[in-house]
């Protein structure tokens, strides 16, 4: 993901450090541009001033007031006021008012004002103002105000702004502000603001605010930041703050983590909250189906009783508590057709000797009658199922284990009770 991002950045800034070099080529070639237009200039040689523009295409030295025309308008230095073209207009430095155009504003140095632009808007270096354009707006460097593209709004430098777009906005080094896009939002450096993206948000380096995306969240290095993503939020090294969503996944994370699936691979000190929780710092808070930190014992185990006749189950015990998960067969007797149960389990885990240990847990089974559904038995229920245990420990991965317990089996649709009665199970712990 960080491979694909910088290749991004690299393609973002050729294409921005070529706008500047475009904006210089297209001063040095407009002085041979035809000027066919009415205009009040000074007599001055060197300054060259005009105070009113209008006609068909225009190719003067310098504006400062209005100019109208019907096909383009090229200032070859500075525009002090507006410009108004049916298809573009070109500013060799500076601009500051108001340019209009049906296709393309460009800018050849900074702009201060505002710019709309039937297609695109092209800056220099710097933009003060409002950029609003159909396509996209580029600003050669930095971006103060306010960029809306229809598609794409990108700076080479760094933008202390809202930008706006339907498909992505792109800011190559630091962000503060707002990035509002259809698909994806996209900072070099830094970000210190809000990024809202129907897809993707991106920072490069440091976030310091709130990413929330449709999709997915990455930042590489995060600060005091806040994640809410529909799927998955990445942080690869530090993280100050909170993560939401489906799957979350931090290289370090001091606050907490809310999701399905949460991944912390360094030291979390905070929270996770979801199914499944694994991190490498064993003093998290996890609350969670299933807690796996360094230290976590996964076994397996096989069992067969009074109930479910074969299962089938995954351990995860740690210090002292665990969790299973596990599938199994002919809870309905093996008189009875097909029928099954997941559950879940959890309890508490102590040793009374060095092979010798006690547990005590209480499961979920949610059950499966299938083929043997009828008037009396319902195609799905429930047990709540407390057990004690005790396993002896014949080998280093091998361990012998005996329950007792009691079940009650009731329905889904309704506040009765199917069945209930004792537990009784005899089993092997492997690893």
């Amino acid at each position: 993901m960080r491979i694909k991002t910088l290749l991004l950045l690299i393609l973002v800034n050729s294409v921005v450090s070529l706008t500047p070099i475009f904006a210089q080529n297209k001063v040095q070639k407009m002085k041979s541009s035809p000027n066919i237009s009415l205009n009040i200039t000074n007599s001055d040689k060197q300054s060259r001033t005009s105070y009113f523009n209008l006609g068909l295409l225009t190719n003067i030295h310098q504006l400062k007031g209005i100019g109208i025309n019907v096909i383009s308008s090229i200032v070859q230095r500075d525009m002090t006021g507006l410009q108004l073209a049916g298809l573009a207009n070109i500013t060799g430095l500076d601009a500051t008012g108001i340019q209009i155009a049906g296709a393309v504003n460009v800018t050849g140095r900074n702009l201060k004002g505002f710019q709309l632009g039937g297609l695109m808007n092209i800056g220099g270096n710097d933009l003060n103002g409002l950029q609003i354009s159909a396509i996209g707006n580029i600003g050669g460097r930095n971006i103060k105000g306010i960029s809306i593209g229809g598609l794409l709004t990108i700076s080479g430098g760094n933008t202390s702004a809202l930008q706006l777009s339907g498909l992505a906005n792109i800011t190559a080094q630091n962000m503060r502000g707002m990035q509002l896009s259809g698909i994806m939002n996209v900072a070099g450096s830094s970000m210190n603001g809000f990024q809202l993206a129907g897809l993707t948000n991106i920072g490069i380096d440091r976030v310091h605010g709130l990413q929330l995306a449709g999709v997915m969240n990455v930042a590489v290095n995060t600060h005091h930041a806040t994640q809410f993503s529909a799927l998955a939020n990445v942080c690869a090294e530090q993280m100050r703050g909170i993560q939401i969503g489906i799957g979350n996944y931090a290289g370090k994370l001091h606050g907490a983590q809310i999701g399905v699936i949460n991944l912390c691979e360094g030291n979390a000190k905070g929270v996770q909250i979801g199914i499944f929780n694994h991190s490498k710092d064993t003093t998290t808070i996890k609350i969670g189906l299933v807690n796996i930190n360094p230290h976590t014992r996964i076994q397996m185990m096989t069992y067969g009783g009074n109930l479910s006749k074969g299962n089938v189950a995954v351990r995860f015990l740690n210090h002292r508590t665990y969790t299973i998960l596990g599938i199994g067969t002919q809870y309905l007797g093996l008189k009875k057709k097909l029928s099954g149960a997941l559950f879940y389990r959890a309890g508490l885990h102590f040793p009374l000797t060095q092979k010798l240990s006690f547990s005590g847990d209480g499961g979920f089974y949610h059950i499966e009658s299938f083929s043997n559904k009828d008037a009396h038995t319902p195609k799905r229920m429930y047990s709540l199922q407390p057990r004690v245990n005790v396993e002896y420990q014949i080998s280093k991965n091998i361990a012998l284990m005996a329950s007792v317990g009691y079940s009650w089996t009731r329905f889904y649709n309704k506040n009765k009770l199917y069945q209930h009665k004792p537990i009784i199970e005899l089993g092997v712990i492997l690893f």
